[in-house]
């Protein structure tokens, strides 16, 4: 019934993937092409270009990539899905789109926008979280609800972990939804606005310890930040980042600045006057 349904997809990292994997298995849709954000230059001179992976993931599977978004032509596309493409989207693109641009966001709408969702309910010790599919407006995190789907939180997982879980609850989530909301079957539903919070960009900073707070939030810090910017701090005018912690407050994974990651019983071996209790 829905077969050569016409979408554009939007995305650039690795939490994006699922999403476009999962639609072009389908078979209800056809990507007309995958718009994502330029090469990006890396290395010690910024001689080497490497592309976003879902430019990868196109390119495998022969969908054509735009990397400019003012050059994109959405003639003929009846509907635009966005995953953490990382740039504003114009409105007067949005509205181009017949069913405008559905946006998968790693929280519980209007709790956490923003571009750090997942690492604040770990920080925050929330006992659950979500994915949800909304639709794009000319506000961050804004428009209306077209679905959630929510998610218990365990207080082991690292960011890194609930970034992976999420991505994949969303992927699936966008594939159960589509049809129905294709046919006009889905009323979205605005979102109680007085109820939004928001988060920051995370930054190498953010990672820095504070030793003042409780063992459990640093606990909760530690998996947050992992695996990145890493939860640090310094030891002899070096960084050193604590990548595992227990519950107690002590370190179980480490790794000194210059140096690979480590078991904490191993750098102690070679910081015989190291204490991890001379911080706090």
């Amino acid at each position: 019934m829905y077969k050569n349904y016409q979408i554009i997809f939007f995305g650039t990292p690795e939490f994006a993937v699922p999403t476009l994997k999962a639609l072009i298995k389908a078979g209800f849709i056809d990507i007309k092409f995958v718009v994502t954000q330029p090469d990006k230059p890396v290395g010690r001179h910024h001689s080497k270009l490497v592309p976003s992976p879902i430019k990868k993931e196109s390119q495998k599977a022969g969908i054509d990539v735009v990397d400019d978004i003012t050059k994109i032509d959405p003639t003929g596309a009846d509907l635009g899905i966005l995953v953490a493409y990382g740039k504003i989207i114009p409105k007067k693109l949005i509205n181009s789109f017949p069913k405008g641009i559905l946006n998968l966001h790693p929280s519980l709408l209007p709790k956490y926008r923003g571009s750090s969702p997942i690492q604040v309910a770990i920080l925050n010790q929330d006992d659950e979280t979500g994915v949800t599919i909304m639709q794009l407006d000319d506000e961050m995190d804004h428009g209306p609800i077209i679905t959630q789907e929510k998610v218990k939180l365990d207080k082991t997982e690292t960011a890194g972990d609930l970034h992976d879980k999420l991505a994949k609850i969303g992927a699936d989530l966008f594939i159960k939804i589509l049809p129905d909301y294709i046919a006009g079957k889905i009323k979205p539903k605005e979102q109680d606005h007085a109820k939004a919070s928001f988060t920051e960009k995370l930054t190498k900073q953010v990672g820095k310890i504070n030793w003042k707070k409780s063992k459990t939030e640093i606990e909760a810090h530690v998996r947050a930040m992992n695996p990145w910017p890493g939860a640090w701090t310094t030891y002899k005018n070096k960084k050193l980042i604590i990548w595992k912690m227990s519950k107690d407050g002590t370190p179980k994974e480490v790794q000194l600045e210059g140096k690979k990651r480590m078991p904490y019983s191993e750098f102690l071996k070679g910081n015989k006057g190291f204490n991890i209790n001379d911080f706090s």
